[in-house]
């Protein structure tokens, strides 16, 4: 096994820092991981799908998916990284009245200079992800 180099443990500890800002609703600490011009994709055909520019647009998206269900468990399964980014795999259980989803997600982070810059967020199962979503609005 080849030892991490210091920019792969930089990606990791920033991926880390973003998942667990989002994990525990922190907008701060969000905020100090992204960079003031991130852009934040996430994909599918529901009503969360888009392009997020800009750090307010990307904490108002990730604040807005929290308000619509009423409970929401996320879990991390693993961080990969490179010189380039990161790429996080977790697990999302949300339930809103009798509807829930149980589905595994993975973002990839593209870093530069201690800062995410870009983002695409993908479900493994995108047809049970939009069905949930979509009937939330």
């Amino acid at each position: 096994m080849r030892a991490r180099t210091p920019t792969q443990r930089t990606n990791v500890a920033v991926a880390k820092r973003l998942w667990l800002a989002t994990a525990e609703g922190d907008a701060r600490a969000l905020e100090s991981a992204l960079a003031a011009d991130v852009v934040w994709r996430v994909h599918g055909h529901n009503p969360s799908t888009g392009e997020f520019h800009g750090r307010d647009a990307v904490i108002a998206n990730i604040a807005d998916f929290g308000h619509q269900v009423d409970d929401l468990r996320l879990s991390m399964r693993d961080v990969y990284a490179s010189s380039r980014g990161a790429v996080i795999s977790y697990g999302l259980w949300a339930r809103r009245a009798s509807r829930t989803i149980d589905s595994e997600l993975m973002i990839r982070l593209q870093i530069e200079h201690g800062l995410i810059v870009e983002v695409d967020a993908v479900a493994l199962d995108q047809a049970s992800l939009d069905s949930f979503l979509s009937c939330l609005h």
